[in-house]
């Protein structure tokens, strides 16, 4: 038997056809390699961007963090009287206060209650406290056989609470010598990122030597006249505000040995201890007066009216997580002035009516007099008395406000104005306005 086999038949025709269209998709398949290459080594050099990214962001957190613990001890002295309840509501909502980012303590922030009254109550009450604060008592008032001036026999208490501050300030730097002190009296209601503001703002006293103070008291923080929003914005002041503050020890050491016998804060508003220097204060305040406010040495007097309705922040500004070299003088004074005098001029019947259809927007009213100012003032129901010459919360002559979203500056004109007038004060009856 015999079998033929037959060879197979090649279309060499079609072959390289066949391996043209094999090359191509080599081809194809080798750019497409490529591609995913680079697009993988894109990726992977993102990634690491990213991680560098995060890393410095970490480490400039870990700086800031550093920073802020490398700031002294800030204690809070709590000047206390003949008020009990006052008293444990304020130190109670300092001791449990939990802040933005971190909770304060016995290491950070001390607390220090400084009592000058005969007051059995209130002795208990701090005493209670124990380990957790420190009290002091100072001899009272009524038996430190105070000199009172001339005619000031009525003005007793203001010179105790004088003598009082000495004492308590004494002990703070002079005994314990701390570099700086929170003060806060007892009818004093605290914001949640109370401490946050205080630590976050702390170095700039140190920077900058035309500032005196860091106050927790906006005095025109009525809830008509803020943004609400604006929890972190922060404003040099040329108005001592008090109620809530910070000193240092340098100025202390200034201050301390002319300590006054009376009125201590109008004392320190006075141009000869003030020297141009200012205060920062917020927008919002970190402090407000509580109903004990109004048993007050004078509070009482416009506790209704102004006082009680200063609003408290209840939203916490993560204040250390941002540069405040903004507020340093060099940094701040030529942006703020830019942004009065670019903001549009109105008059006083125009701005009714804009404040009225709710006109968003920034706005500047000019005054020339002590008149013209006072007009404005009640019309927008601003603080209309004066310190030394000194608006409540002035900067340069500036006030401003927040009205219906809108942003106001009440200013002097910026080519004329040549500082602060002393012989400015406000009547004591607003309709006393036409005897000026």
């Amino acid at each position: 038997l015999i079998i033929y086999f037959q060879q197979p038949v090649v279309d060499y025709s079609n072959l390289e056809a066949k391996i043209e269209h094999l090359e191509k998709l080599l081809a194809r398949s080798n750019d497409h390699i490529i591609r995913l290459r680079n697009e993988v080594a894109e990726a992977n050099e993102n990634y690491k961007a990213a991680v560098s990214k995060l890393t410095d962001t970490k480490g400039e957190q870990r700086t800031s963090d550093e920073d802020q613990e490398k700031i002294d001890p800030i204690p809070v002295l709590v000047f206390v009287c003949n008020r009990p309840r006052a008293l444990k509501q304020h130190v109670d909502k300092l001791l449990n206060l939990v802040i933005f980012r971190y909770r304060p303590n016995a290491e950070n922030y001390p607390i220090i209650i400084s009592q000058d009254c005969d007051n059995n109550e209130v002795a208990e009450i701090a005493q209670g406290y124990g380990s957790s604060v420190q009290y002091i008592k100072h001899l009272s008032g009524d038996k430190a056989n105070i000199t009172v001036a001339s005619g000031h026999q009525r003005y007793l208490t203001y010179y105790m609470i004088a003598r009082h501050y000495k004492l308590g300030l004494t002990h703070v730097f002079n005994r314990l010598n701390y570099s700086s002190v929170i003060i806060t009296e007892d009818d004093l209601d605290i914001a949640p990122d109370f401490f946050e503001y205080f630590r976050a703002t702390r170095r700039l006293l140190d920077k900058d030597p035309t500032l005196y103070c860091v106050s927790a008291w906006n005095d025109n923080g009525k809830s008509n006249l803020i943004d609400s929003d604006a929890t972190d914005l922060l404003y040099r002041s040329d108005f001592f505000p008090g109620l809530g503050w910070m000193m240092t020890k340098t100025l202390w050491d200034e201050l301390g040995p002319i300590w006054p016998n009376g009125f201590w804060d109008d004392w320190i508003r006075d141009p000869l201890r003030r020297k141009n220097r200012a205060c920062i204060r917020p927008e919002i305040s970190r402090t407000a007066m509580t109903k004990e406010g109004r048993k007050g040495a004078s509070k009482g007097l416009f506790f209704t009216k102004h006082l009680a309705k200063i609003q408290l922040n209840t939203q916490p500004a993560n204040f250390s997580g941002r540069s405040m070299e903004y507020l340093i003088k060099k940094n701040y004074d030529e942006p703020f002035l830019d942004s009065v005098y670019s903001a549009s001029v109105t008059n006083l019947p125009s701005l009714r009516r804009l404040i009225l259809e709710a006109s968003p927007g920034d706005y500047r009213i000019e005054y020339t007099t002590l008149s013209d100012y006072l007009s404005i003032a009640d019309s927008l129901q601003i603080m209309r008395d004066f310190k030394a010459g000194v608006p409540r919360t002035a900067y340069f002559g500036i006030v401003t406000c927040f009205i219906n979203r809108m942003r106001i500056y009440v200013a002097p004109d910026r080519f004329t104005w040549s500082g602060y007038n002393q012989s400015w004060e406000a009547p004591d009856n607003p309709h006393d306005l036409a005897q000026l």
